[in-house]
């Protein structure tokens, strides 16, 4: 007697085109994706119906309404076969391809002056970076790994510190000919140059010296890569990471502003390489090492 949960039992066809129903909202739209008829899959909807000895849909006018039992199943379902997919493209991919997500200011201003090295070193490696400040799940996303900003909590994630997150006030020499800083309510006579993938952060720091966005000159946001571009340029005060800053710092390309300020201690996030168990493949091991090698030098 053939048991329920043996492999041969399963209607693959069955159980993947209820899925695509659940996961699409209809039979044609199921039907495109699967690339196949409509009638197919209405088909391997009776016949699942039939081998479960279960209803799975209620009809509304020419609509099929999933009952929500069969709703349970269809989002197990959905999920497994995910992972069914991810596990095969993991297998199916080059070890030697590496794909990494970070901030756009981890990449412009820390990891792209240092990535010739790398490259160098490790020309085996097929490197791919996307620089954006969205938060991708390693687990089910094509990246292998992701450097991002923030307090390093974040669920079935193994994060590792990189770069203590101190934050600076700069402006450039040109900005300040005319104008003495030496209160943050002063800051109030100049413009701003804000990151907008940093607001909520920098509402915390102007509530926290008792300064309101209303009250200043100018206030222009922009993407993270442009800020301390614009802040070179002289179109700004800036609100920028220490480490990014430092350089321009030394040069006198800017200078930093209230330097006794001892907000930034307070601040919790800070950028961390992040991964999950299941992609800690050998070049993404060699990456890691090469970065904490940078980080210790």
């Amino acid at each position: 007697m053939t048991k329920r949960n043996d492999i041969a039992w399963l209607p693959l066809n069955s159980l993947r085109a209820f899925a695509a129903v659940h996961e699409t909202g209809s039979v044609g739209t199921a039907a495109d994706t699967l690339k196949v008829t409509h009638g197919a899959v209405s088909q391997h909807l009776r016949g699942l119906e039939d081998r479960l000895q279960r209803k799975l849909f209620t009809r509304s006018g020419n609509r099929l309404v999933m009952l929500p039992e069969a709703t349970e199943l269809a989002d197990n379902l959905l999920r497994n076969f995910r992972a069914i997919a991810g596990d095969i493209e993991q297998f199916r991919r080059d070890d030697n391809i590496l794909n990494i997500t970070v901030t756009p200011h981890f990449a412009q201003y820390w990891l792209l002056p240092r990535l010739g090295e790398f490259l160098q070193r490790h020309p085996e490696i097929d490197l791919r970076i996307n620089a954006d400040a969205t938060v991708h799940d390693l687990a089910q996303s094509d990246f292998d790994a992701a450097v991002r900003h923030g307090d390093g909590s974040w669920p079935e994630v193994n994060c590792e510190r990189l770069l203590e997150s101190m934050d600076v006030v700069v402006a450039a020499p040109s900005l300040l000919e005319s104008v003495s800083v030496q209160t943050p309510q002063e800051l109030t006579k100049l413009p701003w140059i804000l990151d907008e993938d940093r607001d909520i952060e920098m509402s915390k720091w102007f509530e926290d010296h008792g300064l309101a966005h209303r009250a200043h000159k100018r206030i222009t946001r922009l993407p993270s890569a442009l800020t301390l571009a614009a802040a070179l340029d002289g179109h700004g005060v800036a609100w920028l990471p220490q480490v990014y800053a430092a350089p321009y710092l030394t040069s006198g390309r800017l200078v930093q502003l209230l330097s006794d300020d001892r907000w930034p201690a307070q601040n919790t996030r800070h950028y961390y390489l992040c991964w999950v168990d299941s992609k800690n493949r050998p070049s993404f091991r060699t990456f890691r090492q090469w970065i904490r090698g940078q980080l210790a030098g």
